[in-house]
């Protein structure tokens, strides 16, 4: 046993994975380098594998330190960690040629008369690795590492008996694995096995525990975060793991309580205020009453000294009034305006535009007394209102067929029909924006006044009013145009002579029952905004009728 210290392997585990000391793990390779080697040796037959092997389960000792602080001894993992990764190294193929082998071996053995136990030590290994965990610990500290029975029970903790009823325990078991695969043993054939690997182990090499201890070194370090709190857990005794679980369990249960505690304190406040807001509404309301008896009794007591005014009033002598005195306004005669009571202008038919664009009369803007700035400002929006709604109509209005009721007994190539099909909502926007903007303008009396006077020039569907001159229309409607006499119309006047129907309705084809409002004749305003979708039609009118002749004189040749 090539031990080097007397510290247990759970204290040298633990001070190299919390503090990383090299010395402590130089030690733990030191104490169980023979072990491994010697498994890994009779795994793989080769000394130079056997070699790498143990390197390589030092690098997974230093790797895995903090989940094995824990741990009496780690000879057990050592062990078991030597046999997987030799048996990592081989495929199947050659773990079943090695059998073979084995067989061969032992066969050749039994006919020579010699013991078997030494060509079975290549299975011996593999038959510890069925075993249960205590088990096999308690075969390899007891046979391979060498230790007492006192020993092996210190390390699983259990006493010296305890600890012999289970190393005789797991030498049966090893006895019946190799029985099972056909090797008859004999009842303490499998404490002649291990004793023998134990005599025959090969030295280990020089330098290999310095090699696997530098190895473990360079691919490990101390415990941090996870693994430290892993370490922390591990290294309690029983009642200190019981004692924390307890604590874990009692946590939620114990926040848990404190919320619902805080939460009943919180409800209790609130109630609380609850009570104390009702008390003070109740006074509230109390006083409230009393205000408004207060209130009143001081009405009462004024109604009551306006009465004995009036009288008192009453009583008094009125003096004679005097024209001259009084400071009364006189109405000067050479004024240009009249003055009238306001109840006579709903009888006055006020034009309060002077052309189809909606250009502000001279009269509406005397009625109004507008100044020049209101003036300018009013006639602003109106003109702002006026070109969006000629782009509106002009983006809506399409030409469609007549109806045979729109045609009546006219030509049909000298009738256009224009239907403006969803007009009312954005027409109606555009409206209401110009009367919004032009009551920022003018006070209530002179707005109404102002749109009282526009009807001649809007037609609103909510308005029961209808005239000739209207060029404005916020409803869908139809216009059904005739040229009467296409000779007639100029250059210069090309809107003339023609003669108009506006059709309205749910099928623009009535109004009230009314067929449709008619304008005859006259270059009329109702036309102003779709004359750009006209035009082209009367061109085209004009280029078809050909131009009259000169008419001969009547007068008699001399």
């Amino acid at each position: 046993m090539n031990a080097t210290t007397t510290t247990p392997d759970r204290d040298l585990v633990r001070s190299y994975a919390l503090e990383g000391s090299e010395t402590a793990f130089r030690a733990l390779v030191g104490r169980h380098v023979d072990l491994v080697f010697a498994t890994a040796l009779r795994q793989v037959g080769d000394t130079g594998l056997a070699e790498e092997i143990t390197q390589n389960v030092f690098v997974h000792l230093a790797r895995k330190a903090p989940s094995l602080a824990g741990h009496e001894t780690i000879a057990g993992w050592l062990h078991r960690s030597a046999i997987l990764e030799s048996k990592a190294r081989f495929r199947s193929e050659m773990r079943r040629r090695r059998r073979e082998e084995v067989a061969a071996a032992l066969a050749e053995t039994e006919l020579q008369g010699r013991d078997p136990a030494a060509d079975l030590s290549p299975l011996l290994d593999e038959a510890l690795l069925q075993l249960r965990e205590a088990d096999r610990l308690a075969l390899v500290l007891r046979f391979l590492e060498e230790r007492s029975l006192r020993e092996v029970g210190n390390a699983l903790g259990i006493d010296e008996d305890a600890a012999r009823k289970r190393v005789s325990r797991a030498l049966a078991r090893v006895t019946e694995f190799f029985r099972s695969r056909g090797f008859a043993l004999p009842s303490a054939g499998g404490a002649a096995l291990l004793s023998q690997a134990t005599q025959a182990a090969p030295a280990v090499p020089a330098g290999l525990a310095s090699s696997a201890a530098a190895a473990g070194l360079a691919a490990g370090g101390p415990a941090s975060g996870l693994g430290l709190l892993l370490l922390s857990v591990m290294s309690l005794t029983k009642t200190q793991t019981a004692l924390l679980c307890g604590v874990l369990v009692l946590a939620p249960l114990a926040w848990q309580s404190a919320s619902l505690a805080h939460a009943q304190r919180e409800v209790d406040s609130l109630e609380r205020d609850q009570v104390r807001f009702d008390g003070q509404v109740a006074d509230a309301k109390q006083e409230l009453a009393q205000l408004d008896r207060a209130l009143l009794r001081v009405r009462n007591e004024t109604a009551a000294a306006r009465t004995q005014l009036a009288q008192m009033k009453d009583g008094l002598s009125k003096p004679a009034t005097d024209s001259t005195t009084s400071g009364q306004y006189r109405w000067d005669d050479n004024s240009p305006l009249v003055r009238l009571p306001k109840r006579l202008l709903d009888d006055l038919r006020i034009e309060g535009n002077a052309n189809p664009q909606g250009e502000l009369s001279a009269e509406i803007r005397g009625v109004l007394q507008l100044t020049d700035d209101e003036t300018r400002k009013v006639q602003s929006a109106i003109d702002r209102f006026s070109a969006a709604y000629q782009k509106l109509i002009l983006k809506i209005g399409r030409p469609v067929e007549p109806t045979p009721h729109q045609l009546g007994n006219r030509s049909r190539d000298r009738v256009l029909v224009l239907e403006f099909k969803g007009l009312e909502k954005p027409a109606r926007a555009l409206f209401e924006d110009l009367m919004a903007e032009l009551q920022t303008m003018l006070d209530a009396e002179r707005l109404m006044l102002l749109a009282e006077s526009g009807k001649s020039w809007v037609h609103h569907p909510d308005v029961d009013h209808f005239s000739y001159s209207q060029s404005v229309f916020i409803e869908d409607h139809r216009l059904c145009i005739e040229q009467v006499d296409p000779s007639s119309s100029t250059v210069a006047q090309p809107f003339t002579n023609l003669h108009i129907l506006v059709f309205f309705g749910e099928n623009m084809t009535s109004i009230n029952g009314i067929p449709a409002v008619s304008i005859t004749r006259i270059p009329t305003v109702v036309s102003h905004f779709a004359r750009p979708l006209i035009q082209p039609w009367l061109d085209a009118i004009r280029q078809r009728v050909p131009s009259s002749p000169p008419e001969k004189s009547t007068l008699a040749k001399p």
